[in-house]
């Protein structure tokens, strides 16, 4: 593997998908009794509903956690938020359900819903029992719910092949994309790109001043622009996603 500018978050993704593991049900186990059960208390579910202040990413085998109205919020691996394309960082307005855990030294709230009240998208991370998603334990339905933002909504019409220079790459702060802008024909053009782990599996490597084949188009749902496929000058290719804006990372 090349040591890319995105190296950082190879080991990032390492400790979040430590994550998967982890959880106020404890160890996942398919032959233990806490398999098919949560410890969230669902009775006293709470709607939260404000500016999130803080993103929180995790530790060793710890979830990431999210501050709104001075609340921390238990949420959900970073691999999740990504591979739903739902992105969250400080500034955001979100309202959050969440709900409390019924163990005796753990005064969290674990977020069960997540809505971008500026944008609507909407992220769904526990099912009615408190059961997380991302474990399996739910019978599979993973989460139709979540609105993917730039996943599905691409004009085709927008559809544009630029080649250039990259300019700035951007590897934000809290849980998102990274984004890339590029120089082409004296142009800027800023695009979302996709989780970094994809383009660690393809071996492609960014950076800042090398050229780059992008093709791309604007995503409705979110008003932005997104990349479909990236060609490096060696003429390597990553496709990130499809031409109608579904990820190809799921």
């Amino acid at each position: 593997m090349k040591k890319t500018c995105l190296t950082v978050f190879a080991s990032l993704f390492a400790i979040t998908a430590a994550s998967l593991a982890q959880g106020p049900r404890g160890p996942f186990n398919q032959s233990s009794p806490n398999h098919a059960a949560s410890v969230l208390n669902m009775a006293k579910v709470q709607t939260v509903t404000g500016t999130i202040s803080a993103v929180n990413l995790a530790y060793g085998m710890q979830y990431p956690s999210i501050t709104v109205n001075k609340s921390v919020i238990k949420v959900a691996p970073v691999w999740y938020f990504l591979d739903k394309s739902f992105e969250v960082k400080a500034g955001d307005p979100v309202s959050v359900s969440a709900a409390p855990s019924t163990l005796p030294n753990d005064s969290y709230l674990y977020a069960i819903e997540i809505t971008n009240t500026k944008s609507a998208a909407k992220i769904v991370l526990r099912d009615s029992s408190g059961i997380p998603l991302w474990t399996g334990s739910a019978g599979g339905r993973g989460n139709p719910d979540a609105a993917r933002n730039g996943s599905g909504c691409v004009d085709p019409a927008t559809i544009t092949t630029a080649t250039g220079t990259v300019e700035k790459l951007s590897l934000g702060a809290g849980i998102q994309m990274p984004t890339l802008v590029l120089k082409a024909k004296g142009k800027l053009i800023s695009l979302k790109i996709g989780p970094e782990r994809i383009l660690l599996e393809a071996d492609f490597e960014l950076k800042e001043g090398e050229q780059v084949t992008v093709k791309y188009a604007h995503a409705t749902c979110d008003d932005e622009d997104v990349a479909l496929q990236l060609t490096n000058a060696a003429g390597a290719t990553v496709v990130l996603r499809n031409d109608d804006g579904t990820p190809n990372w799921n």
